[in-house]
């Protein structure tokens, strides 16, 4: 049983947090490509390439010069584990079965290849507000659904086994976009009703840190 600890509190998004994690780790990684699974307009290539690495994405419906069509519910069109390193950036909760997923990706990487995911973060303060008044945790309504596609609530805890089913150890685990923050702006009738709220968030943060965030990141490693 997988048991995941304190996380680390960042205030990077998503992209910022893959960039650097990727800056900081290149010298380490097995040879070969760095995968971009869900790659949308294909916003991290130039800083993947500007790394000296090799970048090549993938979308389930691309939207870029030179990304590939890839189904996760499918294995890589491509057959061959040269992956040293794959980013699904807020690409797991859009998969509608997230085990055969995961399956397919540790199919492409090389032994001891990293996976940087993001996902939207529920346990996030705010998420937690909106589940007591609303029933759901935000990004996970019926509107995320018919709208965003959102179709796996990704708890921490379900992902972490998920990842350890499919082969993969957790090796980092942040909350990203940061703690909440005062209300800005000059005071209105609304001022503080948005202090109150922002209050109750900075209150459950303090109580776990889970809370800080509206994304969260997992970096695991394929075992050997």
């Amino acid at each position: 049983m997988m048991i995941l600890g304190k996380p680390i509190t960042l205030s990077d998004s998503r992209y910022e947090f893959a960039a650097k994690y990727l800056a900081a780790r290149r010298s380490n990684l097995p040879l070969g490509d760095i995968y971009d699974v869900g790659a949308g307009d294909g916003r991290m290539r130039p800083g993947v390439e500007g790394l000296g690495l090799a970048w090549r994405g993938f979308d389930l419906a691309p939207r870029g010069a030179g990304i590939e069509k890839w189904d996760l519910d499918e294995s890589c069109p491509h057959a061959g584990r040269n992956g040293a390193a794959v980013l699904l950036l807020d690409v797991l909760e859009h998969l509608p079965n997230p085990v055969i997923g995961l399956a397919h990706l540790a199919q492409v990487m090389a032994k001891g290849g990293l996976l940087v995911m993001t996902v939207p973060n529920p346990m996030w303060s705010r998420s937690r507000i909106h589940a007591l008044l609303k029933g759901y945790p935000a990004c996970f309504t019926q509107q995320d659904l018919d709208g965003n596609g959102h179709v796996f609530t990704p708890w921490p805890h379900i992902v972490g086994h998920l990842l350890d089913r499919a082969g993969f150890e957790v090796i980092q685990y942040a909350t990203l976009d940061g703690a909440t923050s005062w209300p800005a702006g000059p005071p209105s009738l609304r001022w503080p009703l948005r202090a109150l709220h922002a209050l109750a968030c900075k209150a459950i943060e303090r109580f776990d840190p889970r809370a800080c965030g509206m994304s969260y990141s997992f970096v695991a490693r394929l075992r050997e």
